[in-house]
């Protein structure tokens, strides 16, 4: 599942403004009418994908109680093994990935996770951005118990296009989960 948001409205206004007559340009420099091809923000949410060996019998009772269909956990019979031939595994929620130009040259990179299998336990996390100027990773391990786990930060990557990616796991109450890994581009101003 991949779900980008857009600002239509700055295309719309890019579009009038290529189709509208306009006066030359005062310091005699040729006048462009080209659309950015990066916007100024995006965002992307990803699946994060159940490894259902990763079940223990506690996972196993928890999504018994509470209605949990994930590999089966909830309607297969303790004695038999959970069904593992999805490829990739299920999904057991979803990671958005954000990234914003500042100005400056500086962006705002935030991740945020949600779970559909039960509080988060665990989050590890990797966030990679990069731009002309440079790139860094960075590392997110957090063993606070949250129903949304999210952080961010705010880099300088200098004026120009840029990328960020998210990747890693999340533990919840019912199994550990791997986001699909997640990647964003920007124009930085």
């Amino acid at each position: 599942m991949r779900i980008r948001t857009a600002v239509p409205a700055l295309l719309v206004v890019a579009a009038l403004a290529t189709a509208l007559p306009s006066a030359p340009p005062a310091s005699g420099a040729p006048a462009t009418g080209s659309v950015r091809a990066d916007p100024l923000s995006d965002a992307l949410t990803a699946p994060l994908l159940a490894d259902c060996s990763s079940i223990t019998d506690n996972g196993r009772g928890y999504a018994r109680l509470h209605g949990i269909d994930l590999c089966g956990a909830a309607t297969t019979p303790p004695a038999e093994p959970l069904r593992t031939e999805i490829v990739g595994g299920e999904e057991c929620g979803s990671a958005t990935l954000t990234m914003t130009s500042r100005g400056g040259g500086l962006a705002a990179i935030d991740w945020r996770v949600s779970s559909e299998t039960g509080p988060i336990v665990a989050v590890e996390l990797d966030l990679a951005f990069a731009s002309g100027s440079g790139g860094e990773m960075r590392h997110f391990s957090d063993r606070s118990p949250s129903v949304h786990a999210h952080d961010g930060t705010v880099a300088f990557l200098g004026a120009g296009r840029a990328t960020a990616t998210l990747s890693g796991s999340v533990e919840t109450f019912t199994a550990t989960c791997r986001i699909v890994p997640a990647s964003v581009r920007i124009l930085v101003r």
